[in-house]
């Protein structure tokens, strides 16, 4: 908060050395190589015939960034947003490929990974990376060569090593709405052939939102993360690398705001199934942001989340045409949240609400608080993933290949037991049928309870191999191919055919075939082009939401893509201009999508595979250095997503409820599901000439996003309109200190205030939607001493 600014600027005025040494003119004036690992291997950016965005430490300190989400509205066609009820999960999606189901059994779209291992599931992603040393995107399908599941595209997030060099390095920020961030690492001198590199950081934030009942606030976070990371080189050609990956957070969830209750539950100008339980509820209710919210538990860890990670990876340098490579890596993730509130209102006279959590009717007495929905939850996840790789050259080093082989075992549960009110009208009458009971004016509420838990173990296996061969001097052909075979067995414990607490398991198993296809032409050093065409698959699965024995048994199919792309890389007028454009078609078959599904479990979305699409898109990134330390930046996506076949049941956006059988929809969904139709982001960046006590670096920079919606047929009240958000960094940096270097740097984010949604649900027959809202206006300082860099 801003009490802790004094302190800060104390410090740096005490740090700061008189010595007035002549700071070296870092600034270029043409646009810097950026190598990344995009095809396994390291190569520059533009010589890397796939659409990849790329962040080197640099960038992502001008953006303040210390999770992979921060990258994503700088990403033309990226999305990552946190979900509602958690600041641990992520919804993703890149070319509008997505998913936003937090269900441990649901595959993810796009593939993350973090130094060469998988992360397999999106729930308990939002975390802070220490030593972040660059982050890519790789948009489009990369099953050939990234794990698993990678249909929409791959995050891949590498960090720093030890360097053998001793080095200390320490950051201190501070800011509004209580942010505070303490990061500290040390690299050690060599030990022989052994090196060692340790990491911690300390970050707290709170949010602009306070509790009707108590005035306590909501939405409070907090997290510490520890990294170990050593290399032994064991000979001239060997060298072993450990990382430890460590992650403590503890944060109140309590941040979503009920936007909308359906008015055929709670009209006071007419007939309505809920009582005067839902008039309240409907009072509280607003479009608009809010931040007070009728949220009751306001536990600063009313949610944690803890993450251990192993990786041991080998690199053998068997000759120069050939490389061995061994990644092992054991991950667990622990999670659970107390009390994750929707909204809670009070009970106005007895008889209002009739508790049946018990299975026997009782009325709940006058005055008692009662939750809309609330949920108790408790996860575990496990993987185990191990990946032989061999990468070398041959034919007079004209064909170059990458080929290896993929094992993953994974083992998770949940028990995540959920209260919620219904009509009583509603629970006599309809979940049977879905068809309107009739209408009784003051109808009483009834609250439920669900036992909802499962556990699941699954296993894949791959070989794959990617080939590139050299035609000519400037023409590379390159072909791809990934077979994969997935074995899944999920558990369901719930309330299934409107009966008792029943146990279910099922398993199945599903195996695809995945080739990849380019061309690649350099036209000269300044001017290339790919041709790109490529399969992506997603593994079926099992429906754990499902409220019928019948649902949950029968799994839904795999989907596939086949994507289509032509893209130019461009560095022009002595490289002060980098111009990458591509555009990019994408066929989806079997489209797994979330439909809507009622029962005695109360309302819920399930994965059916009800949909054929064809996203059409193009992205433009371009750098542009008119004079030395001066860099303008200008990002732009675009996406057209047109429905060909959509197979589910209608389903009335407006009432929640289900109107027909099965059949052909596509024109009646929204097709922005996690698809803004325009993105883009523009950054003015400028470093002065130096002065003898630092140099002074200016950024501003704008994200542009469209409208978002995240259920296709539940759209009306859950949907993100466009928004813009504005941000700015002054960095004083190479402050000469002792051995060392001091930076300080004053940075604000959203500075117009905006109030954007961030993340919508939609509870369809539950009669309510609720919204989470990004963080408002956020202004703070940094300070890092570093040295032996």
């Amino acid at each position: 908060m801003n009490r802790r600014y004094p302190l800060v600027v104390a410090l740096t005025a005490t740090l700061i050395s008189p010595a007035h040494a002549q700071v070296a003119d870092k600034r270029s004036a043409t646009i810097e190589e950026v190598i990344v690992t995009a095809r396994k291997v390291e190569e520059s950016l533009q010589d890397t015939p796939v659409s990849v965005a790329a962040f080197s430490s640099a960038d992502l300190e001008q953006l303040g960034a210390s999770e992979a989400k921060d990258v994503a509205d700088f990403t033309p066609n990226l999305r990552m947003q946190k979900q509602s009820g958690s600041q641990d999960n992520y919804a993703m999606a890149i070319r509008g490929v997505s998913s936003g189901e937090t269900a441990l059994t649901i595959d993810p779209t796009v593939g993350v990974y973090m130094d060469g291992v998988y992360l397999a599931r999106s729930t308990g992603l939002a975390f802070d990376i220490v030593d972040l040393k660059r982050i890519e995107v790789l948009r489009g399908p990369q099953g050939t060569l990234f794990g698993r599941n990678t249909i929409g595209g791959a995050l891949n997030i590498i960090t720093e090593k030890p360097n053998g060099e001793p080095g200390f390095k320490l950051a201190l920020g501070a800011g509004d709405q209580g942010y505070n961030r303490v990061m500290a690492s040390a690299d050690s001198p060599d030990f022989g052939p052994l090196a060692f590199k340790f990491s911690y950081m300390r970050k707290e934030a709170e949010r602009e939102l306070e509790s009707l009942y108590n005035g306590k606030s909501l939405g409070d976070n907090s997290g510490q993360y520890y990294r170990l990371a050593a290399r032994w080189k064991v000979s001239d050609t060997v060298a072993l690398d450990y990382i430890f990956d460590g992650s403590r957070r503890e944060s109140n969830a309590n941040t979503q705001q009920l936007s909308h209750v359906r008015p055929i539950y709670a009209d006071p100008n007419g007939q309505f199934y809920g009582g005067r339980y839902y008039e309240q509820a409907a009072a509280s209710a607003s479009a608009e942001r809010l931040e007070v919210l009728p949220l009751t538990n306001t536990d600063p860890d009313e949610s944690n989340s803890d993450i251990d990670s192993h990786a041991v990876t080998l690199e053998w340098d068997v000759s120069e045409d050939l490389l061995v490579k061994s990644i092992s890596n054991v991950r667990e993730w622990n999670s659970a949240a107390r009390g994750t509130d929707f909204g809670t209102f009070p009970v106005e006279s007895t008889g209002d609400v009739v508790d049946l959590r018990s299975g026997s009717p009782s009325l709940v007495p006058a005055g008692t608080l009662v939750p809309i929905f609330s949920a108790l939850r408790d996860n575990y996840h496990r993987q185990i993933t191990q990946e032989f790789q061999f990468t070398g050259k041959v034919l007079d080093e004209r064909l170059s290949y990458t080929a290896g082989v993929y094992l993953f075992q994974e083992e998770a549960t949940e028990d995540n037991p959920q209260q919620f009110v219904l009509p009583t009208s509603f629970i006599a009458n309809a979940l049977t049928g879905l068809t309107l009971p009739p209408l009784a004016a003051a109808a009483s509420a009834t609250w439920l309870g669900a036992p909802f838990a499962y556990e699941m173990e699954n296993a894949s296996q791959a070989v794959y191999g990617q080939f590139t061969y050299n035609v000519f001097t400037d023409f590379d052909v390159t072909l791809g191919l990934r077979y994969t075979r997935d074995q899944k067995e999920t558990t369901l414990q719930n309330n299934l055919d409107g009966g008792d607490t029943v146990r279910v398991t099922s398993d199945d198993e599903w195996s695809n075939f995945s080739p990849t296809f380019s061309l690649d032409y350099r036209f000269s050093d300044q001017l290339s082009s790919y041709l790109r065409i490529a399969n992506g698959y997603r593994s079926g699965g099992y429906n754990v939401r499902a409220q019928t024995t019948s649902a949950f048994t029968t799994p839904f199919d795999p989907e596939e893509i086949t994507s289509y792309e032509i893209g130019i890389k461009s560095d022009l007028f002595d490289r002060r201009l980098r111009l990458n454009v591509s555009l990019f078609q994408m066929d989806y078959t079997d489209r797994q999508i979330a439909q809507f599904e009622a029962g005695s479990g109360g309302a819920s979305s399930v994965i059916v595979n009800a949909g054929e699409s064809v996203t059409r898109g193009l992205e433009v990134e371009s750098v542009f250095i008119p004079t030395p330390g001066l860099r303008l930046i200008a990002n732009y996506g675009f996406l057209d997503v047109e429905y060909k076949e959509f197979i589910a049941g209608p389903v009335n956006p407006q009432t929640g409820f289900s109107s027909g059988a099965n059949r052909d929809i596509s024109d009646e969904v929204t097709e922005n599901l996690y698809a803004p139709e325009h993105s883009g982001a523009v950054a003015v960046e400028y470093r002065m000439a130096p002065w003898s006590f630092g140099q002074l670096t200016l950024r501003v920079d704008a994200t542009y996003v469209d409208a978002i919606s995240f259920h296709p047929q539940l759209f009306l009240y859950d949907q993100t309109e466009a928004y813009s958000l504005l941000n700015a960094r002054a960095t004083l940096a190479d402050i000469p200190m002792g051995s060392g270097n001091l930076k300080l740097a004053l940075w604000g984010k959203n500075l117009s205030n905006e109030e954007y949604r961030e993340f919508g649900i939609d509870f369809g027959l539950l009669g309510f939607a609720v919204n989470n809202y990004g963080v408002l206006r956020r202004a703070g300082i940094d300070l890092v001493y570093e040295f032996g860099k």
